[in-house]
């Protein structure tokens, strides 16, 4: 997808607004929100039907393991429309081992990892109908015969190393290599280039259905790491050298349920069933489209132009809009944690002024987090005192508010100490965000992140502007943040999500060598016996003290962990969206994928035709 260029004032500012053109949000609100939306709607119906349009489809094919539901509509209403909004992205490939930051609407709908996880958070099978480890270091991973591709070639182990291979070549530069830094043999040698991509600890093992990792030491939670293992095609990376080919209708190849129908990356993605896919995993669902638009959200749903927006959470703008708008005020939004994410601003600690503990301490009890929830995100987010969020495994809260909590007084005393009374002579320090961060909107980004200068610079430096904004695409944003020898930002907000379900993930962002600057001995060597733990109540205390250490040596202000807001209509039905063992409904994380067991609960249900929905036309 398109990304939007700085010169792109008009378009950019219709996707802050989040309204059209002529019409700001502020406008919105004072014109009353139901007389307001209801001309808005007018005008994006016709929108929605020129992207849409009528059309009488007849679908029969069901996807390999696909149940049934006894109130499912006919075949030609099982697809499902998610909204995606492009501002900030980059849209550069389909598959997570060619990248895992500018990846497109749908991704990773072309293969299924070793694992999958419910939603209780649970890991069950996926492509690998079981697994164990057979030595301290040694993992096996045993896949299901007979899995094809869609080019007739079967899924065997060798897709899986060839796959894993390519992720640590440093030519190839991969974008998520942290992940598997310290965990695989000789894989953050490898990134380095110094050592071969085929020295890294991966391979075939008795038979081409085993699926062999040597670990750098004990590893308990390889498992649930390996739900990030989708591979690439082994033959698709020997003909096309990279794993690009998934973007060409004409070249994709899938082992997954669906096939790439079409990529437009400024209005639409369709993908189609897969004919040849037997993972056994298919869903009811036989289309999937991504609309792709910077307009709201609401109008479109109140349209039928889409079912979902996976992407984006509503606001609280959007909540308190959708429920004084007919119909959709009937609507229960459905509110999860979704990957249980952070949304923090790091530092670069290792130049002036952050590599001062003071200053960053500083600004952790500066922090108002409770007046800024208040004013512009409940109920669709909670304060974050440390990293991990509650009901996340091995989550602690109280023994860190202390370190952490708001405390003007302490704040102002710290930056004394470092040098810097009253703000005093602390240089000026360039603010950066992407244009969206994690699930919250363009607009709610901007909005957070201007009140949190606003309330850094009146607490600590007397309302002098010392920190000045700068708004990045998401793109140039990570690169900035991850480049090395050291990070080009200085400070930035940004946020995290879980990968898989243990403490180990979440907590391993900010290990040595990893996605910031900040390296800790300590902390490291926790992890690492974390790491290496299986008993749970050891588990416990380790990431418990690595926790308490992190956010005492704030190398981030931890601002609030995000709920996710969802509407949808009636009609979209099943297990998938009953509440999970946290009380939680709606799709849960990753979402509607194949490395989740949620595609196979979800369906178009036959009430289908009391409520406004569109025809997908051309699918």
């Amino acid at each position: 997808m398109a990304e939007l260029g700085p010169s792109d004032r008009g378009a950019k500012e219709t996707a802050r607004t989040g309204m059209l053109p002529d019409m700001s949000r502020r406008q919105f609100m004072v014109a009353g929100g139901a007389t307001a939306l209801a001309a808005a709607l007018a005008r994006r119906a016709e929108i929605g039907r020129e992207l849409l349009g009528p059309a009488s489809l007849r679908r029969t094919l069901t996807a390999a393991g696909a149940p049934s539901f006894p109130n499912m509509a006919p075949a030609a209403d099982q697809f499902f429309v998610d909204y995606r909004n492009p501002v900030g992205a980059v849209y550069r490939a389909f598959d997570f081992y060619e990248t895992v930051y500018s990846r497109a609407p749908l991704a990773d709908n072309f293969s299924t990892p070793l694992v999958r996880i419910n939603n209780a958070y649970q890991i069950v099978p996926g492509v690998a109908h079981s697994w164990k480890q057979t030595s301290t270091t040694t993992w096996e991973f045993y896949i299901t015969p007979g899995i094809m591709w869609s080019d007739g070639n079967e899924l065997t182990a060798n897709d899986f190393v060839e796959t894993f291979r390519y992720s640590a070549d440093p030519k190839h530069a991969w974008d998520f290599v942290w992940y598997w830094s310290g965990v695989i043999k000789n894989y953050t040698e490898a990134v380095a280039g110094k050592a071969p991509v085929n020295s890294i600890g991966v391979g075939v093992g008795a038979n081409k259905y085993t699926f062999v990792v040597t670990t750098e030491g004990p590893v308990a939670f390889m498992a649930y790491a390996m739900l990030y293992s989708m591979p690439l095609s082994a033959a698709g990376l020997a003909k096309y050298g990279n794993g690009m080919y998934n973007t060409n209708p004409a070249t994709v190849i899938s082992m997954g349920p669906y096939l790439l129908k079409s990529f437009n990356p400024t209005t639409d993605v369709v993908l189609e069933p897969n004919p040849k896919y037997n993972a056994g995993f298919g869903s009811p669902i036989q289309y999937q489209v991504a609309k792709i638009s910077s307009a709201d959200y609401l109008p479109f749903l109140e349209t039928g132009a889409v079912d979902y927006n996976s992407d984006i959470s509503l606001s609280k703008t959007d909540l308190a809009i959708a429920k004084a708008t007919p119909r959709i005020n009937k609507l229960t939004p459905y509110l999860n944690p979704v990957d249980f994410r952070i949304y923090y601003v790091f530092f670069k600690t290792k130049a002036k002024p952050f590599n001062n503990l003071k200053v960053r301490q500083a600004f952790a009890h500066a922090c108002d987090r409770d007046s800024l929830i208040s004013a512009l995100l409940a109920p669709l987010a909670t304060p974050a005192y440390g990293y991990l969020m509650d009901g996340y495994p091995f989550a602690i809260d109280e023994p860190l508010k202390k370190y952490t909590n708001y405390n003007p007084s302490q704040a102002q005393k710290l930056l004394a100490e470092a040098g810097y009374p009253g703000g005093k002579n602390f240089p000026e320090v360039t603010f950066s965000y992407p244009a969206a961060v994690g699930a919250i909107g363009p607009v709610t980004t901007g909005s957070v992140v201007q009140a949190l200068a606003q309330n850094w610079n009146q607490v600590l430096f007397n309302g002098n502007a010392t920190l000045l904004l700068q708004e990045l695409d998401n793109a140039t944003f990570y690169k900035k943040m991850e480049a090395l020898p050291e990070t080009e930002i200085e400070m930035g907000f940004i946020s995290y999500g879980m990968d898989y379900f243990d403490a180990s993930n979440m907590l391993g962002v900010y290990k040595g060598g990893g996605r910031h600057d900040w390296d800790n001995a300590q902390y490291d060597n926790l992890l690492a016996e974390g790491m290496a733990a299986f008993q749970t109540s050891k588990r416990a205390e380790i990431y418990s003290e690595a926790q308490i250490l992190m956010t005492s040596q704030a190398p981030a202000v931890f601002v609030f962990h995000g709920l996710g807001g969802y509407l949808m209509w009636p009609y979209v039905e099943g297990p998938t969206l009953a509440k999970n063992y946290l009380g939680y409904d709606g799709i849960q994380w990753p979402g509607f994928y194949p490395h989740s067991t949620n595609q196979q609960g979800l369906y178009i249900a036959n009430n289908v035709g009391q409520y406004p929905r569109q025809s997908e036309g051309g699918l």
